[in-house]
């Protein structure tokens, strides 16, 4: 059974202002409304606007954007924001705001006698039974299910300006990460989310660029290492597998600079981009005519730890083994012999 969660409470009760913080996202604030520059989207000029109150129409609580023209609840922004489901961003939300996921719950009042009552015939009447509330059951609401469903990763309308000679990249992958794969810094100066990020350009099934990928490659140790863009869902693709199409034998890693490496040596490897591998990628993988899998997780602690539930996946549709590396090694700083051994 879910958590009991009470979306309108957790909507009403966000603090709209945190969660921008939270994120990083500038905003400026005149009255009860909130201006900032859109992450849903390449914005320019502030076109992102927060509702505090309620005015009008306008529910409070609720943001629009004037850019994307996407719209909706603080719980909608953040499940934008987190690339989760309405649960998993009422949970975000709740938690920076500390209102909690549900009001709090008030003393029953004491009953009067613990006799049941009697009919005029002198039976005991049966209690009603109270009606299910199916959220609080750990069931997707309505309106949670209907997100979800829209949620899918389309096609950009815009292309990165990377720099593929920048140090970093060169230092990473090499001018065969630039040139085969696209992969460079994008200027620190760029208005763009991924701003002095090394970035992956990230293709669906059929080739279209459908999102990038960001490397922080700074110094701070509090900045997230790699992000991907607010509502993109990582396990409907699997990165580098239009380039792949046809082997008849991949090999399975977590990362994109694992690929890269992999692709040096003429290894047809894709990236499930995590630790976790959906249904929906074992499908993409069976469409393209993929017939064997080597797993081939990172060599530490976490990566090992989600070998089986990996393999539990893959081996229901795929043939499946296990491509074991060293203690500490990943596909992407083996060296070749290494490598090679994963398809011997």
């Amino acid at each position: 059974m879910g958590k009991l969660i009470k979306f309108d409470h957790v909507n009403a009760h966000g603090d709209f202002e945190k969660l921008l913080s939270q994120y990083g996202i500038d905003y400026s604030k005149k009255g009860a409304q909130l201006r900032a520059l859109c992450p849903l989207h390449e914005d320019t000029n502030p076109s992102l606007s927060v509702a505090l109150e309620a005015e009008g129409d306008t529910l409070a609580n609720t943001f629009h954007c004037f850019g994307c023209h996407q719209s909706g609840s603080i719980i909608d922004f953040a499940a934008h924001l987190d690339g989760g489901t309405l649960r998993e961003a009422a949970e975000i939300v709740a938690e920076l705001s500390g209102c909690g996921l549900a009001p709090a719950k008030t003393p029953k009042p004491a009953k009067a006698s613990k006799r049941p009552a009697k009919d005029a015939k002198g039976s005991k009447r049966e209690k009603p039974r109270p009606q299910t509330d199916k959220a609080a059951e750990g069931h997707s609401a309505p309106s949670e299910r209907a997100s979800e469903a829209k949620q899918s990763n389309q096609p950009l309308k815009f292309e990165l300006k990377l720099d593929g000679a920048h140090p970093y990249a060169l230092e990473r992958v090499g001018q065969w990460g630039w040139f085969q794969f696209g992969i460079g810094v994008l200027d620190a100066a760029s208005r763009s989310m991924m701003a002095g990020r090394c970035c992956v350009p990230i293709h669906n099934a059929e080739g279209d660029l459908i999102a990038y990928a960001g490397r922080h490659i700074g110094e701070d140790p509090d900045a997230q290492k790699w992000l991907l863009p607010p509502g993109f869902q990582k396990q409907q693709t699997l990165f580098n597998l239009h380039r792949v199409a046809g082997a008849e034998q991949v090999v399975l890693v977590e990362g994109f600079f694992d690929v890269v490496r992999l692709a040096q040596f003429g290894i047809p490897a894709v990236a499930c981009m995590g630790t976790a591998v959906s249904d929906t990628q074992v499908a993409l993988l069976k469409a393209a005519n993929v017939r064997r899998v080597v797993l081939a997780f990172d060599g530490d602690d976490e990566g090992q730890a989600a070998v089986p539930a990996a393999l539990s996946v893959l081996t229901r549709s795929l043939f499946t083994r296990l491509g074991a590396l060293p203690v500490g090694e990943d596909p992407g700083s083996a060296d070749e012999m290494v490598l090679r051994q994963l398809i011997a």
